[in-house]
């Protein structure tokens, strides 16, 4: 169920998700029993709240990469000449 996935990806309960996206938590239960109910706008929705997350996931890495490089000393390889 892609509503669960994105509970657990961003960390939030149903109801934090139902706020997100304007509706009732009965609603996102409802799915649970039956996928059918969930809109075609619904899973796009979920699905680029997935989406990014996964991008700031990569962009917080790259960030931290960039963070790394800038705090490099290259002296610490000295004595592996």
């Amino acid at each position: 169920m892609m509503h669960v996935k994105v509970c657990e990806k961003l960390g939030i309960s149903r109801q934090e998700l139902a706020d997100k996206l304007g509706i009732s938590v009965a609603t996102i239960n409802s799915w649970t029993s039956d996928a059918s109910r969930v809109s075609q706008t619904t899973k796009i929705a979920l699905e680029l709240m997935l989406e990014n997350y996964e991008l700031k996931q990569i962009i917080k890495k790259a960030q931290e990469a960039q963070e790394a490089i800038k705090n490099f000393n290259p002296e610490i390889l000295k004595d592996f000449r």
